[in-house]
């Protein structure tokens, strides 16, 4: 798979503190990468580093193969700190503006305001938008170039669960776009529903890189039973069986070795002449997986 960024041994010193460590990435083309961690972790510095905003004091990254450079930037959009317009001036105008600077044809700025959702608001000043519009317009903006590379830093910070569902909604049709995006974020619920790839940070090191589809993968999985006979001492006979616990609600809970499923057990139980009368598969969640790996690193 085509690699649109790679890093190696990235690095950002302050004094004492290591704000960013050594940091290892690569981010395939086409995916919607994650970088999730902590207040603190070294999520925007390492942003600010790939955008020339920062000065690296160590390491080195590629764009799209390449040295970093001013042609290969004009192939990123990027959203790094809260945006600023004007306030007086409509959604348009402020685009026009934007264009301008970025050499853009401003026959683009309709196309990007219909695909964030702003065509009907165009021509209201941006003062009276909600926090939402706000920040769709912000994502129009970087869009007006069409790049092949958006980077978002804390795309839904501070905006209530709608406006989240709306800019979710629109990191997830850029996507399929076929564009790659680079996502910052400490909502592991949002990241989950939107990413295919993520990395964790923790005090500027990187702990764990993977694919969002596989967590949970390899890890030990959690089922309740339930049925018409006691199952704990025929469990301990079971083979693909760590252990299991009868709970309060009168369920057992089974702790399955990996890579064995709730599907695995109910055929065994099947086979001992045993029918479940509930099964239920306890998914380990992006959530509980992060806290694990800061708790561990």
């Amino acid at each position: 798979m085509e690699t649109v960024l790679s890093t190696q041994g990235l690095s950002k010193q302050y004094g004492s503190l290591k704000a960013v460590d050594k940091l290892d990435l690569v981010i395939p083309k086409g995916s919607v990468f994650g970088l999730l961690g902590p207040n603190g972790s070294g999520k925007t510095t390492t942003l600010g580093m790939l955008l020339d905003v920062i000065q690296p004091t160590a390491g080195s990254y590629q764009w799209f193969g390449l040295p970093a450079g001013k042609e290969q930037r004009k192939r990123i959009g990027a959203i790094l700190e809260t945006p600023v317009f004007y306030p007086y001036l409509t959604a348009r105008q402020n685009l026009k503006i934007v264009a301008l600077i970025k050499e853009v044809p401003q026959t683009a700025i309709h196309k990007v305001l219909d695909q964030v959702g702003l065509a009907e608001r165009q021509h209201d000043a941006f003062k009276t938008y909600s926090l939402g519009m706000k920040q769709r317009l912000s994502i129009a903006s970087a869009l007006l170039c069409n790049p092949e590379v958006m980077i978002l830093d804390e795309p839904t910070n501070g905006l209530d669960p709608q406006g989240i569902a709306e800019i979710r909604n629109l990191i997830m049709g850029i996507a399929q776009q076929g564009k790659t995006i680079i996502l910052a974020s400490h909502l592991l619920d949002e990241v989950q529903k939107v990413c295919s790839d993520f990395a964790v940070l923790k005090k500027g090191k990187l702990i764990y890189t993977g694919k969002v589809s596989e967590v949970g993968h390899q890890q030990e999985t959690t089922v309740l039973v339930q049925a018409s006979q006691p199952l704990t001492e025929l469990l301990n006979t079971c083979p693909m069986v760590v252990h299991s616990q009868v709970q309060p609600h009168g369920k057992t809970e089974v702790v399955l070795h990996p890579p064995y499923t709730a599907s695995d057990l109910n055929k065994w139980l099947f086979e001992q002449n045993i029918i479940a009368s509930h099964l239920e598969a306890k998914t380990k969640t992006l959530e509980k997986q992060f806290l694990e790996l800061l708790e561990n690193a």
